[in-house]
């Protein structure tokens, strides 16, 4: 695993997510078969694609791999009820939600929720549209949520949400115990 010259808890949120990745590219191959591999660098950053997938029916396919997170940042324990989404990064750019992966693969403590990106974002647009963004972490979802200071803007979403929106053209994959 490449080491990043990061702050300690930043850094064991790196490890965190590239496990994460490695699960879900590891899941992909043995369900549904083809190849997976990481994508570079920049296609990470820019593109917001952590891996490709070699489908054997569709070719290639760009997916950004979204881990369990805490439902507030001094929670101990991570909740899989909720999702945060990403709408502006941290830079002022356009949030991972508007990156170029089709799919993006939400992960909960039994399964991978894949949600088509363009589905979600007409979902995300449509759900936060018209409110006003908010400096103080919301309890509720679907508050457009900004730290005080800080460029980036991000709304939770409910993860039963994300499982209606997978069963429109999107799928499931349930991880074993």
């Amino acid at each position: 695993m490449r080491k990043v010259n990061l702050g300690k808890t930043i850094q064991e949120f790196y490890e965190e997510g590239i496990k994460d990745e490695y699960l879900v590219m590891n899941i992909v191959e043995q369900y549904l078969g083809g190849k997976t591999y990481k994508s570079s660098k920049e296609d990470d950053i820019y593109k917001h694609i952590d891996f490709y997938w070699n489908s054997p029916k569709k070719g290639l396919i760009g997916i950004d791999v979204k881990g369990v997170k805490r439902n507030g940042r001094n929670d101990k324990e991570k909740d899989d009820s909720i999702n945060w989404i990403e709408l502006q990064g941290v830079t002022g750019f356009p949030g991972w939600i508007y990156g170029e992966a089709e799919y993006i693969a939400f992960r909960t403590n039994k399964d991978i929720i894949f949600v088509k990106r363009n589905t979600l974002v007409e979902f995300a647009e449509k759900t936060v549209k018209g409110k006003d963004t908010v400096y103080r972490l919301p309890k509720e979802c679907y508050v457009p949520y900004q730290r005080y200071g800080r460029k980036d803007k991000v709304f939770k979403c409910k993860t039963e949400d994300l499982r209606k929106l997978s069963e429109n053209n999107g799928f499931i994959l349930t991880l074993n115990d």
